[in-house]
């Protein structure tokens, strides 16, 4: 919060471009750093490339911010995220965040999120930019994934742009708010973000594959996510 009163000054220069999110990373990195967490990135190399894409990601807690702040600078560049409408009234933090330019969806109101969706998408198409969504629609940190919804990738569909998926580790090793019970903790440790293949949607259509396409990746996306276990498990044993 106290950041973004901060920065808001400087994201007035340039509203609603999504450059500010990499500004607000390379201010926000070195602060941090001091909640103890570290990142192990694996193939980041896939987030490189400039072309415009949607990368979808499990959606753990508010804390998965720390992790996207860690891609923003160096991998992610021109992309912007899509967020529950209720966060721009999180003051100042979701005024600072309507200014980087993020798209606020109105989850509650089918017809208006729809009309965002549209924009969002043809912005995808026209203006080379990148949409990050954590397809899951809330937190969970349960040992698998909740259902996808369809929004991320019938958008992908539609803007014919490839899918990459972004698996983030579990925190339980390093996290836990659930305040009524006796493992309430916060402990440094270290967070696996492992990128995946980009999927391509070329020649795809919503009627015929759009079903198909979200269930692939969130299968992909599980199996990630349980390997990075299965791996951290193995080495914590062998050290």
């Amino acid at each position: 919060m106290l950041i973004s009163v901060i920065l808001i000054p400087v994201f007035l220069i340039r509203a609603r471009n999504v450059i500010n999110i990499r500004l607000a990373a390379q201010v926000l990195n070195p602060i941090l750093n001091l909640f103890g967490i570290k990142y192990r990135i694996e193939n980041a190399k896939v987030l490189d490339k400039e072309e415009s894409c949607v990368i979808v990601a499990n959606h753990q807690s508010s804390i998965d911010f720390i992790g996207m702040m860690r891609l923003w600078p160096e991998h992610i560049r021109y992309c912007t995220i899509l967020a529950k409408k209720e966060l721009i009234w999180a003051l100042p933090f979701g005024f600072a965040a309507w200014l980087t330019g993020l798209e606020f969806v109105d989850r509650k109101n089918r017809e208006r999120s729809s009309e965002t969706m549209r924009q969002v998408t043809k912005k995808v198409q026209d203006k080379s930019l990148r949409l990050w969504v954590f397809p899951e629609g809330t937190r969970n940190m349960a040992d698998t994934f909740l259902p996808f919804k369809f929004g991320a990738f019938r958008l992908a569909i539609e803007a014919q742009v490839p899918i990459v998926p972004v698996v983030f580790s579990s925190y339980k090793p390093i996290y836990n708010v659930d305040k009524t019970s006796k493992n309430y903790y916060w402990r440094e440790g270290c967070v696996t973000i492992k990128c995946l293949e980009p999927i391509n949607t070329k020649g795809m259509t919503v009627e015929k594959d759009l079903q198909q396409l979200t269930e692939m990746t969130r299968q992909r996306m599980i199996e990630a996510y349980q390997t990075i276990h299965t791996t951290t498990s193995q080495n914590k044993k062998n050290n």
